[in-house]
């Protein structure tokens, strides 16, 4: 018996890679993904397109969430059919085994069981536990995320596109109203992360108008509407202790970032390193930098703050990349720099890297054009390029590059040439114990920097207030 997956996707990075996962490592083996993807601004669908694995089928439909879902729902080959979202997570690796075995053994039409609602950035922080055996009034209705349902039901009773938050709302009224066999399963099913667009309080006066909509054309009134969100109360506090395990574990990790060490240097293959700090992390809220291929260092104080790892500047951690470099001579086809390299520089580099490397000036353009400039550029493959531009020019090159030549490596190291070689000066010792390095740089390219420190603070305050701070 064939379970189909039904996932709809648009920016959604970087939380889909956990979800992916947790399909990949369901135990059953007769199951599909249908993965509906729709015109994503983020890295999404390069991700997306990194896959390989034949139970995944990728299709890409301009449409609603709804109309997506019924799309998904069309081409799935299953008999079983279940809705994970795009940032959610199987509770279990069996837990497709326990739909199939209670499919198999009798002749229901619909199941549905618990779900647990944890932070958005961490799945390991339990806030809700939605889980009910009896569903005595008319309003009581589970997460449509729990349910399994049949294909032959989903042919008669599709969501509502007409409803663009409470479309779900709308189609589990009205199937647990039909005459459908239907079975609780009290296990859990998936634990599904808070803040998405039914569970976002900017979405709550939206979602109340569809809401009291569709209660109204259930015959069920506004008090009907308002037991049932003061019922969900008891749900915040009215639970017992979840056993998490290591799979949870690994699974919670999985879209995290992901640190490089330099001696890894020369075993990496398709890899973006660049250093996590106020710049990076800033920019990426603002161009959506990261993608599945990024690895980092830390650097500078926020890192510490984020990940509570010790800071390494730029210079110290190229140093040591150096190092591992002149140790294997034959692991790139070519080294190319790309960026700005002063004479100084070059001639530094030149004496410290024990390998011919081709240094390429970048055209100075304006972040819009940084696509178009990128793709004219042609360098040989399975190559290590040396950015060596400012945040974010250097990580947009970066991720350009990398699409045309996949197997190569791409270390984002800014000014830290500049600063070895000595045509930028060091900052004093106390400036470093101190986390202060950023502001002894203000001294050089003042106008630049100061534009760049304002901007970035500015857009990391604007990541504390929306809560999105700690998807590092």
């Amino acid at each position: 018996m064939k379970i189909s997956i039904i996932m709809c996707a648009m920016n959604s990075m970087p939380y889909i890679m956990t979800s992916i996962e947790s399909f990949k490592r369901q135990k059953y083996k007769n199951k599909e993904l249908i993965l509906v993807h729709s015109k994503s601004i983020d890295n999404t669908y390069e991700y997306l397109k990194s896959i390989n694995h034949n139970n995944i089928k990728i299709f890409n439909f301009d449409g609603s969430i709804y109309n997506a879902l019924n799309f998904g729902i069309k081409k799935a080959k299953g008999k079983i059919i279940g809705v994970l979202h795009s940032d959610d997570i199987f509770f279990s690796e069996f837990t497709l085994n326990n739909i199939a075995t209670i499919y198999k053994n009798n002749n229901y039409e619909l199941i549905y069981g618990n779900i647990l609602y944890s932070e958005k950035n961490n799945l390991l922080n339990i806030k809700r536990n939605w889980s009910k055996i009896n569903l005595i009034k008319k309003f009581d209705l589970p997460p449509h995320t729990s349910l399994f349902v049949k294909k032959s039901v989903y042919n008669k009773y599709k969501y509502n596109s007409n409803y663009h938050i409470s479309g779900d709302t709308e189609f589990l009224l009205n199937v647990f109203n039909k005459k459908i066999k239907k079975f609780y399963l009290n296990k859990y099913i998936t634990i599904m992360r808070t803040g998405g667009i039914s569970t976002n309080i900017s979405f709550l006066f939206k979602k109340t108008i569809e809401d009291i909509k569709i209660f109204k054309k259930y015959n069920l009134s506004i008090f009907d509407y308002f037991l049932k969100v003061f019922s969900k109360l008891k749900q915040f506090y009215i639970y017992k202790k979840i056993n998490l395990t290591k799979y949870h574990q690994v699974l919670h990790d999985y879209s995290r970032i992901k640190f490089a060490k330099p001696e890894e240097i020369n075993k990496l293959k398709g890899k973006i390193i660049s250093a996590l700090n106020l710049a990076f992390i800033s920019y990426d809220y603002k161009y959506k930098l990261r993608t599945h291929k990024y690895l980092f260092w830390p650097d500078g104080m926020f890192s510490y703050y984020i990940v509570n790892k010790k800071k390494k500047p730029g210079r110290i951690y190229f140093i040591n990349i150096l190092k591992n470099l002149n140790q294997n001579k034959k692991k790139y086809k070519k080294i190319y720099v790309l960026g700005n390299l002063p004479n100084t520089s070059n001639t530094w580099l030149k004496k410290n890297l024990k390998h011919t490397f081709e240094h390429r000036n970048f055209p100075f353009v304006k972040i819009n054009n940084i696509k178009s400039t990128t793709n004219r550029i042609k360098l040989m493959s399975d190559s290590l390029i040396i950015l060596t531009l400012p945040t974010p020019k250097q990580e947009m090159v970066g991720n350009v590059l990398l699409n045309k030549y996949p197997k190569s490596n791409i270390i984002c190291i800014g000014g830290s040439i500049n600063i070895l070689s000595g045509l930028e000066k060091q900052a004093p010792y106390f400036f470093y114990i101190f986390s202060l390095e950023w502001l002894w740089r203000l001294k050089f390219d003042t106008a630049r920097r100061f534009k760049r420190l304002f901007e970035s603070t500015y857009l990391y305050f604007k990541l504390l207030i929306e809560r999105k701070n700690n998807i590092f």
